[in-house]
């Protein structure tokens, strides 16, 4: 009984301080002056939920309205907009807000105090957290151990990185500008690169960049995609994979066709299938191969908090933002898992989630999905970015988007037989255009048309 009792009072105690240092904060913003005016640096400090006491968060609802209202927020005023919102009595009424004007600090300590409030409050968070965390650990199945883990990591990881009163991200423009202007006297570099040159001079890829690759049936996403891997960790750059639709033996297969250019039908039959010409090829490419920066998950399983929890291990173990590349988007689920969930609120979710992760890690991600048929009814066939299928937030949160799209599956008698057009539909980091490229899908590999390139890439 003791060992319960002592977290409970370490709890009572944490609350009654928690409720101390806010009535300190909302007196402060109760005797604000024009002289000094506390609620700006409050509100910067301050995130929703913050507050542990219901009738502080809607006094300070009240104090922020008449804020924004550019309007005094003494007591007299504050009462009678809680009047007007009928919550004057809920918050214990006139004598409860002249109490917390007793209470106040110091205007120029308010700032101070909301640091201690905002302090509680991600305490509380991570306390709840790891309250979720056992209570989904009694209900996991045993093949569900490590999306459990990894989304409890993702939540920890969340709480973490928390961006509330961060004054970086505040500023006069002109406080920073010598320094950006010092900066562009270097070249900067890239993030990470697809090996397609042309690609990479209009992509410009940068930290936290998510790049959609989209394309209809057998255009060659996962190629594309698998290929942008393989060059990327081949330039020495960790690289990450999370095939949702194939397994292990044919991305391998797919890898070593790309890498020793080796018919990729010969190692899909095997046998004496593979010839010795294939398997001194495939020796030849060994060495470097098994060198490669570069990370598979096979699982078709895949989570938000799983891919946030891979990037941040590669990170602790490189040093350095993996490029990600996920096949494909439509297929992940969410960490919420919610029955009730429509395809179109699982893939806003999906979406939003990985530019969050993008954002706050620095990695690079591409996402393959797919197109609906729009694209097949209009003529030339020729896809456009509003065929994203599921949902319009992967258009709205991606930095670039790759259509793809060959005349030859259309018409095998096309005269671009063996070119696949690379149509960037959306890009934030330079402009929109279509690239060619030839596809070797015999090798499973999209390469450079320039024969310059092409040797380069064959060495």
């Amino acid at each position: 009984m003791t060992e319960l009792a002592l977290p409970a009072q370490q709890s009572a105690e944490m609350a009654s301080a928690s409720k101390e240092a806010e009535a300190a904060v909302l007196g402060a913003c109760l005797l604000a002056t024009p002289a000094y005016d506390p609620v700006a640096d409050t509100a910067q400090v301050m995130g929703d939920g913050d507050w542990s006491h219901p009738p502080h968060e809607t006094i300070w609802r009240a104090i922020v309205t008449l804020h924004g209202r550019s309007r005094p927020t003494g007591v007299p005023l504050v009462e009678a907009e809680l009047r007007r919102t009928g919550d004057l009595d809920r918050v214990g009424g006139t004598d409860q807000l002249a109490h917390l004007a007793t209470q106040a600090c110091t205007a120029a300590e308010a700032g101070h105090y909301a640091e201690i409030v905002h302090g509680y409050a991600r305490l509380r968070r991570y306390q709840q957290a790891l309250v979720r965390g056992m209570q989904t650990a009694r209900h996991s199945d045993p093949a569900g151990v490590a999306d459990a883990i990894a989304a409890h990591q993702a939540e920890l990881e969340h709480l973490a990185a928390d961006r509330s009163g961060d004054d970086e991200m505040f500023g006069r423009f002109g406080d920073g500008l010598d320094d950006h202007l010092a900066g562009l006297e270097t070249t900067v570099e890239a993030a990470a690169i697809t090996g397609l040159s042309d690609l990479d001079a209009v992509l410009k890829l940068r930290p936290g960049n998510v790049v959609v690759v989209a394309g209809r049936p057998a255009m060659g996403k996962s190629a594309m995609t698998l290929g942008v891997a393989l060059a990327n960790a081949a330039s020495g750059r960790p690289t990450l994979v999370h095939s949702l639709e194939m397994g292990r033996e044919e991305v391998t297969n797919r890898v070593l066709a790309a890498k020793a250019r080796v018919g990729l039908h010969h190692l899909m039959e095997g046998g004496s299938a593979v010839t010795d010409d294939d398997w001194t090829r495939i020796a030849r490419r060994l060495p470097d191969l098994r060198e490669l920066p570069l990370w598979m998950d096979y699982s078709p399983r895949i989570t938000p908090g799983r891919v946030r929890s891979r990037i941040t291990s590669l990170i602790r173990q490189t040093g350095r933002a993996p490029l990600v590349v996920i096949d494909y988007v439509q297929l992940m689920y969410t960490d919420q898992r919610s029955a009730r969930q429509s395809t179109y609120e699982r893939v806003s979710e999906v979406s939003r989630e990985l530019k969050i992760i993008g954002e706050e890690t620095g990695a690079v991600i591409f996402c393959c999905a797919q197109l609906n048929r729009g694209s097949e009814h209009r003529e030339g066939k020729r896809p456009q970015v509003s065929d994203l299928r599921d949902s319009g937030q992967l258009e709205q949160d991606a930095s670039g988007i790759i259509l793809l799209h060959r005349e030859d599956a259309y018409d095998p008698e096309s005269s671009r037989a063996g070119e696949s057009d690379l149509i960037l539909g959306k890009n934030r980091n330079g402009p929109t255009c279509t690239i060619t490229v030839a596809h070797q899908f015999h090798y499973s590999r999209l390469r450079d048309m320039a024969p310059e390139a092409e040797e380069h890439q064959a060495s």
